[in-house]
């Protein structure tokens, strides 16, 4: 398969602003040397706790923020664009945010939110715009008379619909999905869901779904990359990851999805709490809480361990 996003080295540090001039800086490691591909025309899901880093990536990715590292997108660095060949790149790539309720701008007509990025990107021909406009629509779930109303007139996954086809609309080969349903109603999230695999197999999208549901990212995804503290601890295909995950946070994550075959002991609960990324502890950022640390994990980072070609972990549990 090919890779469509190649992610290189990557690192991100938010400076912490104290107060003080004299004081020394800080910073908040949010990303710690991430190195990820993502396969053209698959759906990758990133979980982990929040807090984990999983926005920070899905935003650097697409150049929101400005990390340290290489990000290669159809053998380009995303990184080092400028001005025009950024402006291509955005129009192959587009991002669906958290919350449907503040990322449509509330004095726009649903038919303006879905114009603007069309003119933007300099297409100005009105009767394609409104062949692109309608198409989109009709794909989303949506009808031509929703296009003269107002956000506050729909429902949370209807606005989230909206959001989609504004994504789309540009017809872009790649999307960032962040967390696109925590914010909707369990009912309204597997229609959301739902459509993201159809518009997928529709359009031959590529997905980073970012999510912390671990039913929803089975259900919805081929691979999944699994991070704790800036690191991508784990990385499996779906049915894989669940049926034999290896590495001890894997484990407790999976433990934690509700099943009314699980019993209670089955769970794994972890202890302590989680460190802070303004100081995150030496050695593997895990041991704190690991139930099988040993005296290394505290001293030494553990390498990244190829299991077979399609299964990584980051543990020193496997030589």
């Amino acid at each position: 398969m090919q890779t469509l996003v190649d992610i290189k080295n990557l690192n991100m540090y938010y400076p912490i602003f104290t107060g003080s001039w004299s004081a020394k800086k800080e910073y908040l490691h949010a990303l710690n040397n991430i190195n990820l591909e993502i396969k053209k025309g698959e759906i990758l899901g990133l979980v982990g706790e929040s807090g984990c880093g999983k926005s920070t990536l899905g935003k650097s990715v697409l150049k929101l923020i400005n990390p340290s590292g290489e990000i290669n997108f159809e053998g380009k660095n995303v990184l080092e664009l400028k001005s025009r060949e950024l402006k291509d790149f955005r129009k192959k790539s587009q991002m669906i945010f958290q919350n449907p309720y503040s990322s449509l701008d509330p004095r726009m007509t649903i038919y303006k939110i879905l114009r603007e990025p069309l003119v933007v990107h300099g297409i100005r021909d009105k009767k394609e715009i409104e062949t692109r406009i309608h198409e989109i629509i009709e794909l989303t779930g949506l009808s031509v008379e929703d296009l003269k109303r107002y956000p506050h007139e729909f429902s949370g996954g209807q606005r989230q619909r909206i959001a989609i086809a504004r994504a789309l609309i540009l017809k872009p080969d790649f999307l960032v999905a962040d967390e696109p349903v925590s914010a909707l109603d369990v009912s309204i999230q597997a229609q959301i869901i739902t459509l993201l695999k159809d518009l997928k197999e529709k359009l031959n999208l590529t997905i980073l779904f970012i999510s912390h549901d671990l039913g929803v990212v089975k259900y919805l995804c081929d691979r999944i990359a699994v991070m704790y503290l800036g690191d991508i601890v784990e990385l499996a295909e779906s049915q894989s990851l669940f049926e034999k995950p290896l590495h001890p946070y894997t484990q407790a994550l999976i433990s934690a999805v509700p099943s009314i075959r699980k019993k209670e002991q089955d769970k794994i609960k972890l202890e302590g709490e989680l460190p802070s990324p303004k100081n995150p502890p030496k050695g593997c950022r895990f041991h704190t809480r690991c139930p099988f640390a040993k005296e290394v994990c505290s001293q030494k980072e553990p390498e990244i361990i190829k299991i077979s070609d399609s299964h990584y972990v980051r543990c020193i549990l496997y030589p």
